[in-house]
């Protein structure tokens, strides 16, 4: 098994000698008791990591019950990374501040990373991440945000355990496909690509995510293998109608969120096809926030069965359910246009991750300006280059804004338990 010589620890056995770009060997088995590593071997090896064949910085390694376990290790590592980003809310917003929720995820993930199909998978990934520098690290990242986010959106959603670990499982291989691309590591280039080009790529990525998974004869169900095959295939570009593969449907909508609301190593976006970016406009050809991606989504799937259900779900678990009472957006901008003076803001904007909860007046910098409707509470707000400003809140728009949330969330039913009590007995 390769292994980057990051990752090595002592007691690894070497499955064959390392050799050097020069034609030289670094150091062979007989050299090595039980082809064991020490200490000293590690930081000699490290030293000339550059220099080794067949692939630089990595070695080849048994894949016995220490390397699987030390590098559940490594994985764990990098997913709290990931969970800790989540739940600071700065890049991405918090799905996970319900902590039955998140301890659930959590659960589920761990048994993903006990598995050691999963684990190879995984830090096949993570290596790629070295090597494609920061494109990898944003294809990693990604994969692991859209793994933790299908699990709770499944979660929410109160299916079951096996359709949560097999979501899981496509999750984190989803994107495998895209490191055999011809695209790969330089992904900007697809900024450039034509309609047809995208849509190719697309195709391209999905067929030989599901080649990858399909030719590692993984032992499981013919049936669990099938319901991945199908998930990897189509997570970009699934039958929204046919809900006899809801877990499709379920790593399409993380993969949709994540694409959508993270920097990627692109500008472009390709999770909605062009028919559906022509009816929600121009601005989702790019990267936009929560709230205008809920929106959209809203816009897009209102009644529509099972993807609509899911797109509540989202709604929810983002905090965001005022989202759904009908025509928010044009309401909220009847009460923005209320103002006279055409100088009321809401606050946080509505072109970022979270929903507006209150508007304040930008001409109140102005000392001689007057306005009936201002209050003389304050409120700071951080300026493009980190600056802090400060503004009245606008009295009179803000308990409309209220009022408009409020509506939003008469008749929207809280969320039951995320599953049974016995969920762990259901997850051994």
């Amino acid at each position: 098994m390769l292994i980057h010589v990051d990752d090595l620890i002592p007691s690894m056995r070497l499955e064959q000698d390392i050799e050097l770009q020069a034609g030289s060997f670094l150091v062979t088995l007989k050299e090595l008791p039980g082809g064991k590593l020490t200490e000293e071997m590690i930081v000699k090896i490290r030293r000339f990591a550059s220099q080794l064949i067949p692939e630089t910085h990595k070695v080849i390694v048994v894949g016995d019950d220490l390397v699987f376990e030390h590098l559940k290790t490594v994985l764990e590592n990098e997913v709290q990374s990931i969970v800790k980003s989540i739940e600071e809310g700065r890049d991405f917003p918090n799905f996970l501040a319900d902590s039955e929720l998140q301890d659930k995820v959590a659960k589920i993930i761990g048994k993903l990373i006990s598995n050691p199909d999963i684990i190879r998978n995984m830090y096949y990934l993570k290596m790629q991440a070295n090597i494609g520098g920061q494109q990898g690290n944003y294809l990693l990242d990604h994969s692991i945000r859209v793994t933790l986010l299908s699990v709770a959106l499944g979660l929410r959603m109160r299916r079951s355990i096996i359709s949560l670990v097999n979501v899981g499982m496509a999750a984190v291989m989803h994107d495998l496909g895209i490191i055999e691309t011809e695209v790969y590591p330089t992904l900007r280039k697809m900024d450039d690509f034509s309609t047809g080009e995208l849509e190719e790529f697309i195709e391209e990525h999905q067929s030989r995510s599901a080649e990858i998974f399909a030719n590692q004869q993984l032992a499981m169900l013919p049936h669990t293998r099938d319901e991945i095959i199908h998930m990897l295939e189509h997570h970009h570009r699934p039958d929204l109608k046919d809900e006899t593969h809801e877990t499709t449907l379920l790593l399409y909508l993380a993969e949709m969120v994540d694409e959508m609301i993270t920097a990627m190593p692109h500008k472009v976006r390709y999770n909605l096809n062009q028919v559906q970016k022509q009816k929600l406009g121009k601005r989702f050809h790019g990267r936009v926030g929560m709230m205008n991606l809920l929106l959209g989504l809203i816009k897009l799937f209102r009644g529509q069965g099972m993807i609509w259900e899911a797109v509540q779900a989202l709604a929810q678990m983002f905090s965001m359910q005022e989202l759904l009472v009908e025509k928010y957006e044009e309401k909220l901008k009847k009460v923005l246009d209320f103002c006279a003076y055409k100088c009321s803001t809401p606050y946080p904007s509505t072109g970022g991750n979270a929903l507006p909860r209150s508007i304040y007046c930008k001409n109140s910098t102005d000392r001689d300006f007057y306005c009936e409707h201002s209050s003389q509470v304050r409120i700071d707000i951080q300026t493009a280059v980190g600056a802090m400003k400060s503004y009245l809140k606008c009295t009179t728009l803000t308990n409309q804004l209220y009022e408009l949330n409020k509506e939003g969330r008469k008749g929207i039913t809280p969320m039951e338990p995320t599953q049974p009590q016995d969920f762990d007995n259901l997850l051994n």
